[in-house]
Order: structure tokens, then C-alpha cells, then sequence
């Protein structure tokens, strides 16, 4: 029973002691990584800057799905959306184009 009870103490005063030096700050030591480090996309539309910037926390077997699904996602949606709006302005500048040339030719009668 004695055993126990040092083992039990040695074990608290152990914990006790972890507690104490991790919330002291140690100089040369910089601050404490938490283990959602990741740094996402930021809000409104994705500039190629920001994908330089995308950092995902490393789990055991690569990196937390859930934070490369969400990123995966929002790019899919900008770039759907980018793409529609090329595709528009090309069929805008497409249809300008063939009323100049028509009205050209009606000048030219």
C-alpha cells in the first residue's frame, strides 16, 4: 500500500510539475503550436497568393481531411464560378463582334 501511495504522489507531483514549466515561458523557446494550426483560405474570392499561404495540419497517416475537403470545396466553387464568367464575357465580346461586322457590312451597301 505504501508503494502505491509513493507511486500515486510521484505521478501527481510529475504532473504538477509539466503544468507548471509549460505555462512559464522560456526565453529561446518561441511560443507553443496548437494542434489546429491550420491556416485556411481566406474569406471572399481566392487570390493565387492565398494557395501559396494554405497550410494543413499533419494527422497521423498525412494531413486532416476535413481541412483539405473545406479548401478543396471553396476552390471547386471559385473556379466553376471564374470559369463561368470567362465564358460569358467571351460570348459578349463574341456577339459584339458579329454586330460590328454586320453593321459594317450594312455601311458598306
Amino acid at each position: 500500500m505504501i508503494i502505491l501511495g509513493v507511486v500515486v504522489a510521484v505521478i501527481a507531483l510529475g504532473a504538477v510539475l509539466a503544468w507548471a514549466v509549460a505555462r512559464r515561458e522560456v526565453p529561446g523557446v518561441g511560443p507553443a503550436v496548437g494542434t489546429q494550426s491550420s491556416r485556411g483560405l481566406p474569406p471572399g474570392p481566392v487570390p493565387p497568393e492565398a494557395l501559396d499561404a494554405v497550410r494543413f495540419d499533419q494527422a497521423l497517416r498525412g494531413y486532416r481531411m476535413e481541412q483539405v475537403d473545406r479548401v478543396m470545396e471553396r476552390l471547386v466553387v471559385e473556379l466553376r464560378e471564374r470559369d463561368a464568367e470567362i465564358l460569358r464575357l467571351r460570348d459578349d465580346r463574341g456577339a459584339a463582334a458579329g454586330e460590328w461586322s454586320d453593321r459594317t457590312a450594312e455601311g458598306q451597301r
